[in-house]
């Protein structure tokens, strides 16, 4: 088993999103290593030294990751135009010394079309003269309580064409550790697989979050186009829900098995939290 040293510092790493559901764990874990962060992004994250970083401001990318020791980048696919910039934005990181970058990807990436923004992403990371990791989790379960997915669990009814598939749902706070661990020097490189410690289906991850919260939780399979107009009635767009709805139905329908990793256990020395884990966590942190 390879732990990456946690006490490593005077290591400087750049966080891209590091307001969003991984990138602020990714911060705050980073930090907790004692490293220096460099949060960057259009506004000041809750942890780390501000730096500005603007997807459609080109000349905000190399100073972002200049003098960093390590660098974790997030495609925010709702930003119009970034899938496609994240190219030139690892250039940018290479091309300002990053000697290790670490790229959140996704589970599904090896079955994505060849143009796919992603596949796109991890090819150039993987030819650039630099040390790589690229981070890929399954469905996180934060799309439940921060994502995609709120207004359901606000509802008490995850709506959802899932059928009765089985997913390793992942928290988030895992993706960071694995993420941190590969920025660590020594950290390990390549396909990074990350998901949680048992594949549940839905019906197991709505009673955990109903359990946690105390109040009526239920699964309900339903068909894509039910799930698309949900997903569009909370202000998503049509290409957005039918994107998720082909990616649930994949798995539903046998197309695709996502099997669990052990590299949360591999590289962070423990096991990656559990449905239970993640709804308990997520209710001991609700306002009183």
């Amino acid at each position: 088993m390879l732990l990456a040293s946690p006490a490593v510092r005077d290591h400087v790493v750049t966080v891209l999103g590091a307001t969003g559901k991984t990138g602020r764990h990714v911060a705050a874990q980073a930090a907790e290593r004692g490293w220096r962060v460099r949060a960057a992004g259009r506004r000041p994250g809750a942890v780390g030294a501000y730096t500005r970083f603007d997807w459609d401001a080109p000349d905000t990318w190399e100073p972002a990751f200049a003098g960093s020791d390590a660098a974790y980048l997030v495609i925010p696919f709702n930003h119009a135009g970034a899938p496609e910039k994240a190219p030139a934005v690892i250039e940018a990181a290479v091309a300002a010394g990053v000697p290790k970058i670490a790229l959140l990807s996704t589970i599904d990436v090896d079955h994505a079309p060849d143009d796919d923004p992603t596949k796109v992403a991890e090819r150039t990371l993987a030819d650039a003269p630099t040390a790589s990791a690229m981070i890929r989790p399954t469905w996180f379960l934060d799309n439940f309580t921060v994502g995609s997915f709120r207004g359901m669990l606000e509802t008490g009814e995850l709506r959802l064409p899932a059928g009765e598939a089985k997913f390793p749902f992942v928290d988030t706070r895992d993706i960071a550790a694995v993420a941190v661990a590969a920025m660590a020097p020594g950290g390990p490189e390549g396909p990074l697989p990350v998901t949680g410690p048992e594949a549940v289906d839905h019906h197991v991850l709505a009673k955990a979050l109903a359990d946690a919260l105390h109040r009526r939780v239920t699964y309900v399979p339903v068909e894509a186009r039910e799930f698309i107009d949900l997903l569009m009635q909370r202000g998503f767009s049509y290409g957005y829900g039918d994107f998720l709805a082909d990616a649930l139905m994949k798995v539903a329908n046998g197309d695709f098995v996502i099997p669990v990793a052990d590299t949360v256990q591999r590289y962070c020395g423990r096991r990656p939290y559990s449905t239970t884990d993640f709804a308990q966590n997520y209710a001991d942190n609700q306002p009183v």
